[in-house]
């Protein structure tokens, strides 16, 4: 008798895993109603906190236009602030090379907004 399946040995042994798909896909489909739920709670949460942040204004009353430092700051002080202020920005900032940071912290202190100086602390450190 020759060893291999026959057509109906290999449907024969294809009967209890379709039986277990049958079981799992429901399992598997409430499983993902669930996570729809809580990830509209977890949505709504964080859409609720940021309504908070919105109402009480700008922080500080300084605005995103606004230099970390009036006059001339050293470059030590500009740090201290991004860090202070915009701790993503400065940590990418601190992997920069000196003559990329020297450039920024120039920039700044020609009058740049920290927006155009936190766009281009990524632009360096992305290499574009």
């Amino acid at each position: 008798m020759p060893v291999g399946f026959s057509r109906q040995s290999g449907l024969a042994m294809l009967r209890p895993g379709i039986l277990w798909l049958l079981f799992l896909i429901p399992l598997f489909v409430s499983g993902l109603a669930t996570a729809e739920d809580e990830d509209d709670a977890f949505l709504s949460a964080i859409a609720e906190e940021a309504s908070k942040v919105e109402q009480r204004g700008d922080v500080g009353g300084q605005s995103e236009q606004a230099p970390l430092v009036e006059g001339g700051p050293t470059q030590e002080e500009f740090e201290a602030n991004l860090k202070s202020r915009y701790l993503g920005s400065f940590t990418f900032y601190r992997k920069l090379p000196g003559r990329s940071q020297e450039e920024i912290y120039l920039d700044y202190k020609s009058g740049a907004s920290i927006g155009d100086i936190r766009k281009k602390i990524m632009d360096r450190f992305l290499h574009r």
